[in-house]
């Protein structure tokens, strides 16, 4: 996880609050196979969220990236079921407003993410905080 959030970055670029989430796909293709996918995601100390999606099966990166907080319009965190947190981030990219859906665990079972929970915490804090304080 790390090292792929490393390269989601720009040299050095430090980062905090990495945690295991699915992306939600909505765009007008999306399938039941390609609907969630495995993600990483972080918050940059560059005012940014750093995000690599991965496949499911493999764990391979698919795609990786940057979007700035400068971009974004609105940022909402709900509770969902299972205990699980929902996360929609709003951006402004190329004129055109797309949505981002992060679902989050707890825990992740199976896994080696020992620290999911305290980051997990960190992360909804700093999302209802800086959602409260959007300028629309």
């Amino acid at each position: 996880m790390h090292a792929y959030l490393q390269k989601a970055g720009v040299q050095g670029e430090p980062y905090k609050y990495p945690v295991y989430c699915t992306i939600e796909n909505t765009s007008f293709f999306a399938n039941a196979y390609n609907k969630h996918r495995g993600c990483f995601i972080a918050l940059s100390d560059y005012r940014r969220l750093l995000f690599v999606e991965c496949n499911t099966l493999t764990c391979e990166p698919i795609r990786m990236g940057a979007l700035g907080f400068d971009d974004i319009v609105s940022a909402d965190v709900k509770k969902a079921i299972f205990g699980q947190y929902k996360i929609v981030l709003e951006f402004m990219i190329d004129g055109k407003k797309k949505k981002f859906t992060f679902r989050i665990a707890k825990k992740v079972y199976g896994t080696d993410f020992y620290e999911q929970e305290q980051n997990l915490k960190g992360l909804l804090e700093y999302f209802e905080k800086y959602g409260h304080n959007l300028r629309y």
